[in-house]
Order: C-alpha cells, then sequence, then structure tokens
C-alpha cells in the first residue's frame, strides 16, 4: 500500500507545481497542500531504506541505490537540460550547473541555495541521497543492530538544532534536521511492522520513535516547512492537521499491507510505485514548460492542457519505467 501512497504523493506535488505555484490566489483547494507530498516520500523513504538496509554491506547497498536512482536520472537531467535550451523564454542553467546537477548534489554544492537546479525538485533527491549515505555508512560502520542509536541521536540533534536557532547554519542543514523526524517515521516503523526489536526495551523505544518523531513533527512544521507564498489564515491548522492524517494513517496501510495476499494487487501496487520516480523526474521543469508554451497559443484552458499532460506523462512513466527495469537489471550484472 506504500506504493499507493507513493504515487499519490508524485501526483499531488505535480498538481501543485501545476496549479498552486502559478496562482496568485489564497484559496484553499486540494493542490495547494501538494508540496506536502514530499513529506510523505521522505516517510515512505525511511520506511523502505530501513528494510532494505538490513543484511547488507554498504557496498551492495551502495550498488542498489546507485542502479535504482542514477541512470535514469541522467537520463532525465539530460533531457529535461536539453529542452530548456531549445524552448523559447524557458530559464536554463549553463553546462557547469548541468554537470553539478548530474551528481544529484547541486544543492549541497550550492549550500541550499536552490540557484542553479535544472528542475527545481531535484532538491529532495540531494536530500534523499544524504539520508541514503548517512544512515548506511553509520549501519556500516556500527552495526545495523545499532540503528535505533543513529535514529535517535538524529532525533536529539534536530530537536536540539531548532532549540538553538541553528538550524539555517549550512553546516547544520547537511544533517537534514529540517526533514530528519520524516525519515526517523518511516525508519521506525519499519522496525515495529518488521518485528525487529529484541527486547522490551527496543519493542517500546521504536513506539517511543515513532510518537516523538511525529508529535515533533507537528510542532515544527510552521518553521520547518516553507511558507506558501500566498498565506492563506487557515495554512498552518491545514498542514497540522494533514501531518496528523499522514502519521495516522501510513501505519493502519502498513498493517494492510501485510493482509494483501493477492498477487495480482501486489503487482498492480507495485506498478504504481515504479511509475513514482519518473512521474517525479519528468513532471516539473518539462510538464510547466509544455503547459506554458501550448496555453500561450491555443484558446484553451490550463486545467484542460494539465489534465492532457499529466495523461501524457503518465504514458511517458510507464513507458521510460519497463525501459529502466531493463537497464536496472543490465547494470547489476555489470558492476557484479
Amino acid at each position: 500500500m506504500l506504493d499507493a501512497v507513493r504515487i499519490f504523493a508524485a501526483f499531488w506535488v505535480m498538481n501543485f507545481h501545476y496549479f498552486g505555484e502559478i496562482g496568485i490566489s489564497n484559496s484553499v483547494t486540494w493542490y495547494r497542500y501538494g508540496n506536502l507530498g514530499v513529506q510523505l516520500f521522505f516517510i515512505v523513504s525511511g520506511f523502505v531504506i530501513v528494510q532494505s538496509l538490513e543484511g547488507k554491506t554498504f557496498k551492495e547497498f551502495a550498488k542498489g541505490r546507485f542502479v535504482r536512482l542514477f541512470p535514469l536520472f541522467w537520463f532525465l537531467c539530460t533531457i529535461t537540460f536539453l529542452l530548456t535550451l531549445v524552448v523559447p523564454y524557458a530559464d536554463h542553467v549553463n553546462i557547469g550547473g548541468y554537470l553539478t546537477n548530474m551528481t544529484m548534489l547541486p544543492d549541497l554544492i550550492n549550500k541550499f541555495s536552490h540557484g542553479t537546479l535544472v528542475d527545481a525538485s531535484y532538491w529532495t533527491l540531494t536530500v534523499e541521497l544524504l539520508f541514503y549515505v548517512g544512515i548506511g555508512l553509520f549501519c556500516s560502520l556500527f552495526s545495523y543492530k545499532n540503528i535505533r542509536i543513529f535514529l535517535g541521536g538524529w532525533l536529539l540533534v534536530s530537536i536540539a538544532a531548532f532549540a538553538f536557532h541553528a538550524d539555517q547554519n549550512f553546516y547544520v542543514k547537511l544533517l537534514l534536521v529540517r526533514h530528519a523526524s520524516y525519515f526517523i517515521f518511516g525508519s521506525s516503523l519499519a522496525l515495529i511492522a518488521t518485528k525487529h526489536a529484541k527486547n522490551a526495551f527496543e519493542k517500546y523505544f521504536d513506539w517511543m520513535l515513532l510518537g516523538g518523531s511525529a508529535l515533533y513533527s507537528l510542532v515544527i512544521n510552521t518553521v520547518a516547512i516553507p511558507p506558501y507564498i500566498n498565506v492563506n489564515s487557515h495554512d498552518s491548522i491545514i498542514v497540522t492537521c494533514l501531518l496528523i492524517i499522514f502519521f495516522a494513517g501510513i501505519p493502519l496501510l502498513v498493517y494492510v499491507s501485510s493482509r494483501i495476499k493477492n498477487k495480482n494487487m501486489i503487482g498492480w501496487l507495485a506498478l504504481l510505485g515504479g511509475l513514482t520516480y519518473p512521474v517525479y523526474l519528468l513532471h516539473q521543469r518539462i510538464g510547466t514548460l509544455a503547459i506554458n508554451y501550448f496555453t500561450g497559443r491555443f484558446a484553451v484552458s490550463r486545467t484542460v492542457f494539465v489534465i492532457l499532460f499529466e495523461v501524457i506523462v503518465i504514458l511517458l512513466a510507464y513507458v521510460i519505467y519497463r525501459q529502466d527495469k531493463k537497464v536496472r537489471a543490465w547494470l547489476g550484472k555489470k558492476i557484479g
């Protein structure tokens, strides 16, 4: 069921970018809060990564993440970069900026300034990559069985960063203090779902991490999540309520997932999850360029073009996903 959460999050973020960012209205709409799909991604990442780390060396883990993320990213980043060069009036980066983006760490290299991103959504990939490296290295150096030390320590560091108003310091940002609680929530949920605890202390610690990270997220969300350009007086209440729904709903979906035995449903859910990454990489810059270009030339509402392009993005994502699976299988064998 978390695959369904991932595709929902991608669709929600996509509509936020197509409708929410370009509008001047502060009206409460379903797509206005689509930026919170990023928090859903971070929760799911925490859940998935903790499960995929167990029993693996750092080399095996790094290889799996590389094959899963980089080949498709390099391809779509290049396509996006080239399109920005040929589409009239499109903002673009120079070749140096493009090469920086290909590291998947442009935000880090530019000290989190978001200044030279080929696609603005790439900032989340930097966050994800830092999380993978951090948790992977810790488990390699100190053993997976000590993962609770990593998660608990990370939460304390994040709390201290906000308590001492150090959250905007560049070096503190490297510790992902704004996003840590979401990854920790997903990670502790994975430990609970897999019954990883070996004793009562670990069991209670996992539940305390789950509840503590959720509560902490609610406390800091007004400063940790970037504010809306056009503020609505109900924003803080609505965002808090949506986060509560996330923290209550995702554990329920994990529980339901463990009861699903139908192979066809499992296959469909896996497909939806697989579409998420290409949809996310495709949608923002390419989609906005296409929608702005055509709405300026045809007397059709933006909504019509958005719906049409979303269908196109999903179809393209399916084709790309099928080919990417073949590339990953081939590359996995090649690099051993």
